[in-house]
């Protein structure tokens, strides 16, 4: 079984504790080297480098969007604080007012109180490395859940590189099969050129020589049906094996495409230059495809 991973996935997890529920969100689309885009609560910027480690220990290629949340229980969340000093100060401006305009209503509480800053209401902060922890295990488990999940886009992605491989091989058969006949023809022609080329039997410069020996040599394109097979032969290697895929495959469909276009500038034939065409579509699917490969 392939090992080829897709850049794209999702994955999402949870971790209850003492402070409460943290939840941790991945998403991964393509990117040609690994970038982390990171969403934390304020005040965990701190824990950025470390959720950046545990990522970078598991994907090497994509673009990975972390979302962190905490819901946490409502016990802790605010406080309410009154600034005493404060509110001495506003005692002591407003009894100084009462005096100056010899006014003798009393100084209440509310009046304190309907003063600003004199109450505020404070968020608990958690210190970050009381979460670490069920950060991490939330983290890990969205990091399980993003890996299978870019494990089986891979799977479905080289499934359908094998069936682009093998309509490759198909259409080359095609070509092969008709060459002897398109050889034929070509050689017809070429016979005819040859004797404009040559005129009589020892005739013939230097120049129309090499002219003519070139025609032969570009009918014929069993080296390119052989490269073709080799390439697809290590393209199915590198689908197998364990290490980044994606680059080395695009470079492999850009030799594919090199050869297929070389057999079709040397087949002069209709039913080849169709098979021409088709491997044409086949490998610019191949080639769309692998850049979602890791």
């Amino acid at each position: 079984m392939s090992r080829t991973q897709s850049m794209t996935g999702y994955g999402r997890a949870n971790c209850h504790a003492n402070v409460g529920t943290v939840t941790v969100e991945l998403r991964s689309t393509n990117h040609r080297f690994l970038e982390v885009d990171q969403r934390l609560p304020g005040g965990l910027s701190a824990l950025q480098g470390r959720l950046a480690e545990l990522l970078r220990g598991r994907f090497r290629r994509g673009r990975i969007e972390i979302t962190v949340s905490l819901q946490a229980r409502a016990r802790d969340e605010r406080r309410v604080v009154f600034d005493e000093t404060l509110l001495v100060r506003y005692h002591s401006a407003l009894a100084g007012v009462k005096r100056r305009f010899k006014l003798s209503d009393p100084i209440t509480l509310d009046h304190l109180l309907a003063l600003p800053q004199a109450v505020t209401v404070q968020e608990e902060r958690i210190a970050p490395e009381t979460l670490w922890e069920p950060i991490r295990q939330a983290a890990q488990g969205a990091i399980e859940e993003l890996f299978r999940s870019r494990q089986r886009e891979g799977g479905r992605l080289a499934t359908d590189l094998r069936a682009q491989m093998a309509s490759i091989e198909r259409h080359t058969k095609a070509i092969k099969a008709r060459l002897p006949k398109a050889l034929a023809e070509q050689h017809a022609h070429l016979r005819q050129r040859l004797q404009e080329l040559l005129g009589g039997k020892n005739s013939g410069s230097l120049g129309q020589l090499q002219e003519a020996v070139a025609l032969v040599r570009d009918t014929d394109v069993h080296e390119e049906l052989v490269r073709i097979g080799s390439h697809l032969t290590h393209m199915r290697q590198t689908l197998a094996g364990t290490g980044l895929a994606g680059k080395q495959l695009d470079f492999i469909a850009q030799e594919l495409m090199r050869e297929t276009n070389t057999i079709g500038a040397k087949v002069n034939d209709p039913d080849a230059a169709r098979h021409v065409v088709e491997l044409k579509g086949c490998i610019e699917k191949i080639r769309e495809q692998v850049q979602n490969l890791e």
